[in-house]
């Protein structure tokens, strides 16, 4: 019977130990990160829920949401407030297991007006591929720029070609490419995001601007009565 040598051991023992290292430190950081986002919900005058949410009532229609998509989530550091006129909620949204766990600082806009379901977010080379063949992107002959950056994708096609006015579309095109927002409309909800790691504290109140700008005009172009430009 072979004898296990001490080095065996130690390998054992220094990963079991870096594993604990590196799970307290996350702890540590989450909490921070807790702790910083509560004090930034009060500079804005948010309220500041926590866990303590279900997070938005979302429309069955078309699962264009994220949060319908990478269902089972968890939210997190959740803010809720208003920014001009509009009902506002922030938050971590983490979905995955594991190392494929992802952690995403979303903007859920509420208010009155059932927008047609759709997801609009920046074009990439699998979206030409596939549209080639299932042909779900909304294309705008007006705006080939708009039709070249942007994926836009729904089940009401008209009513979304509605909604999308010249001047949205204008709009839209002049963001830069590199903010990479992401804009999920599902019911009365009107979710907002960029597709990478979560805010920091010090940027949620920025992030908060552009996306509240980015809603605003949206729903001024469906005739919802909004503060272009203020909050």
């Amino acid at each position: 019977m072979h004898q296990n040598s001490p080095f065996l051991y130690w390998f054992v023992g220094f990963g079991v130990t870096s594993a604990a290292v590196i799970a307290a430190l996350a702890v540590r950081q989450a909490r921070q990160r807790t702790r910083d986002l509560a004090a930034v919900a009060q500079q804005m005058g948010f309220t500041f829920l926590g866990k303590n949410w279900r997070g938005p009532v979302l429309s069955p229609q078309f699962k264009t949401s994220l949060l319908q998509r990478a269902s089972g989530g968890v939210f997190s550091n959740v803010m809720t407030g208003s920014t001009g006129g509009l009902q506002v909620s922030i938050f971590d949204y983490t979905y995955g297991t594991g190392k494929n766990s992802v952690t995403l600082t979303l903007a859920c806009f509420s208010q009155e007006e059932d927008l047609p379901p759709f997801e609009l977010r920046p074009e990439n080379i699998f979206d030409k591929i596939g549209d080639a063949v299932v042909h779900s992107d909304i294309d705008f002959d007006s705006n080939p720029e708009f039709s070249r950056r942007y994926h836009l994708r729904g089940p009401d096609e008209t009513r979304i070609r509605m909604l999308f006015s010249p001047s949205l579309l204008a709009y839209l095109e002049q963001i830069p490419p590199v903010q990479n927002w992401h804009v999920e409309a599902s019911g009365t909800s009107l979710i907002i995001y960029r597709q990478r790691w979560p805010a920091k504290a010090t940027e949620v109140p920025a992030l908060l601007n552009e996306a509240s700008a980015i809603a605003r005009t949206i729903l001024a172009s469906a005739g919802v009565k909004v503060k272009i430009g203020g909050t």
